[in-house]
């Protein structure tokens, strides 16, 4: 956004804001959510996975490792807290499996104030770890489940994360398993689990799997085929977008969502402004441009990284990462009217909601979890 693109928006929230004046509460609220965001972190913990999740987003076609991981658990907590010192405010933890790197976790306890873990569930996090958990769910029926993960990882997680207060699921929208979402939202009712969602967006090594007719790998491609496959069409980001409207209506205490939100995110085409010469997203807030870094578990900055999740194909991504990071400041038709503004002032509440907890929240969880509770479960065969 150009300086003058922003002043120009400003200058319409001043204008509803004189006029509506009821709006100030939610508008000031918002701002307050965004401020958690203002110095945000990537951090790679775990390069290590115990599933194998269909079109991966992490493990590409040329995956690789640095080629010097940092082991010591001090030379973690050295850097953690220089990262603290630097003024990050928001850490997120990615990688393969974070929660199979749990020491590095405990040790950026201390030092942001905000944190939110990506996990998929089969593992518990230690009731030590203050930050939000986004718990991954692909699909609730075991077979789905199965095909799509490689393992049944929906039981493990609802068993370790049932009435955890850092927990919310996140349920990944593909159009093979729209069928499971309102089962799942029951079963996050009935276990006091937040739930909101995701939706697959295809990586470039996908894509070239798809386009060379490639056989199942045994690994992150093998269910898929060019004809039938995990990619979004215009009959299927329909049915999702009237499922999740349903779903927002039928279950509102345990639904974290946006009707505005499912209709941007479920609108036909890409949702960013992209650049035609090299195919990535102008305007996504995911993207790694300072005073946003993204480190690998070398513990070195990698600038070259496009964004979190740096594979994906920017005209078909509707990751709930990037767009939701992009709701952080509003776009013209946010400041269209006061009707507009309200339901951008919501998106940024209902954003605070799955990304951030309150940090004495979850110590005083982590306070009456019993020990026997805290054990750490075997990953997934």
């Amino acid at each position: 956004m150009t300086a003058h693109q922003r002043k120009g928006r400003l200058a319409k929230v001043v204008q509803i804001l004189r006029d509506r004046p009821d709006l100030r509460p939610e508008y000031e609220a918002a701002k307050a959510v965004v401020r958690a965001f203002r110095r945000p972190a990537f951090y790679e913990v775990a390069t290590r996975c115990n599933l194998f999740c269909e079109g991966c987003y992490y493990f590409s076609d040329d995956f690789s490792p640095p080629p010097r991981e940092v082991r010591d658990r001090t030379a973690w907590e050295d850097f953690f807290a220089a990262e603290g010192r630097r003024g990050v405010t928001m850490a997120y933890f990615v990688g393969a499996e974070p929660a199979l790197e749990q020491e590095r976790l405990i040790a950026a306890a201390e030092h942001f104030p905000h944190g939110n873990i990506g996990t998929n569930g089969t593992i518990r996090l230690d009731p030590a770890i203050p930050y939000r958990i986004g718990v991954s769910v692909w699909g609730v029926d075991e077979d789905v489940d199965t095909s799509l993960r490689g393992a049944n990882a929906f039981a493990k997680a609802i068993r370790n994360y049932a009435g955890d207060p850092r927990a919310i699921m996140l349920y990944t929208l593909t159009r093979s398993n729209l069928g499971d979402a309102r089962r799942l939202a029951e079963i996050c009712r009935d276990n006091d689990l937040p739930l909101t969602f995701n939706m697959y967006s295809p990586t470039q090594s996908y894509a070239r799997k798809l386009a060379d007719r490639m056989g199942p790998d045994g690994k992150y491609f093998r269910i898929s085929s060019k004809e039938d496959n995990l990619r979004w069409d215009e009959g299927s980001l329909a049915a999702a977008r009237r499922l999740m409207d349903d779903l927002i209506e039928d279950f509102p205490d345990t639904v974290v969502y946006s009707h505005a939100y499912n209709a941007w995110a479920t609108q036909i085409g890409p949702l960013y402004d992209i650049d035609p010469a090299t195919g990535i997203a102008r305007d996504c807030h995911s993207r790694m441009v300072e005073p946003m870094r993204y480190f690998k578990t070398d513990l070195n900055h990698a600038p070259l990284e496009k964004c979190g999740t740096s594979d994906t194909i920017c005209s078909e991504c509707r990751m709930y990462s990037g767009g939701w990071s992009s709701k952080f400041e509003p776009r013209d038709e946010d400041v269209r009217d006061a009707e507009s503004f309200a339901q951008w002032t919501g998106m940024v509440r209902t954003l605070g909601r799955i990304f951030l907890i309150d940090r004495e929240t979850a110590l005083a969880h982590s306070k009456n979890t019993q020990p026997e509770q805290a054990q750490i479960l075997e990953p997934a065969e």
